[in-house]
């Protein structure tokens, strides 16, 4: 699994909802959590910072939990991404309830930005209605179009059937211009689906596939919400802003599923 995953923090945040958290997130992690905290000068002390940060890391080394910490100065998301990188993290852990995450266009939002600048995959975790310390993945949801972010998510998709029994694999399409060829369009996703299928075989307990035609951000997110599904895994293309990012399938997606969302760039 990953060895290294940077989970930023509020230094007002209860540790008993910092330890429900850990304890979710350590169950992906072979080696440590990072916790990271970006200080404003303007509340608080530095001293008093380190000391809670410190303070919190050592609670959670108590109850099995191998972390370290990382104060930054600046820009939150820009630090938050650059730590993940110098960190040489394999994930950056972040959390979104209904109320902070902003509903449509993710403007404004921390984790918005550091979707944005980030290069370290990235799970936004949906607090449904909180995360209970016996929460678990039961269903994953990998969207592919077969393209090349699809491709890169593959190896986090097989890494997850340790932790996961199902996998539904979706893709959507668009109807081709007429029904000869739209017969055509359909074996050949079919093929590649169950090709894809045959690749997680040694993985999951039980996979199931199908496709779709349409909108690719409103047919995963009603799939997501069909099936139950806990967790949707998107590859996405490193598009510079504000290029396509508010409309965007993994910015619409992300913003919008009730699901936790596994981003891969």
């Amino acid at each position: 699994m990953f060895k290294k995953i940077l989970q930023p923090v509020d230094l007002y945040e209860s540790i008993s909802d910092i330890k429900i958290r850990s304890s979710f997130i350590n169950r992906f992690s072979d080696m440590e959590i990072i916790l990271v905290h970006v200080f404003n000068s303007g509340f608080g002390s530095e001293i008093n910072a380190r000391s809670r940060l410190s303070y919190l890391a050592g609670e959670l080394n108590n109850i099995g939990i191998n972390t370290r910490t990382s104060l930054r100065f600046g820009h939150v998301a820009s630090e938050i991404a650059m730590a993940a990188t110098e960190e040489e993290a394999e994930m950056i852990y972040m959390t979104a309830s209904k109320k902070s995450f902003l509903v449509s266009s993710l403007m404004g939002s921390i984790t918005e930005d550091v979707v944005r600048l980030s290069d370290v995959p990235i799970f936004v975790h949906k607090q449904r209605p909180v995360i209970r310390e016996t929460e678990s993945l039961k269903k994953v949801v990998f969207a592919t179009d077969f393209k090349i972010a699809a491709k890169r998510a593959r190896p986090y998709v097989k890494m997850l059937g340790k932790l996961v029994p199902e996998l539904i694999i979706l893709h959507v399409g668009e109807r081709a211009s007429d029904p000869h060829a739209e017969k055509i369009r359909l074996e050949h996703v079919q093929t590649r689906l169950k090709e894809l299928k045959e690749k997680f075989n040694d993985d999951y307990k039980n996979i199931k596939y199908f496709s779709r035609i349409g909108s690719p951000a409103r047919n995963i997110i009603e799939a997501v919400d069909d099936a139950g599904a806990d967790l949707v895994i998107l590859g996405r293309l490193n598009e510079p802003f504000p290029s396509k990012i508010l409309g965007s399938t993994c910015a619409r997606v992300t913003s919008r599923v009730k699901s936790s969302v596994l981003l891969i760039p």
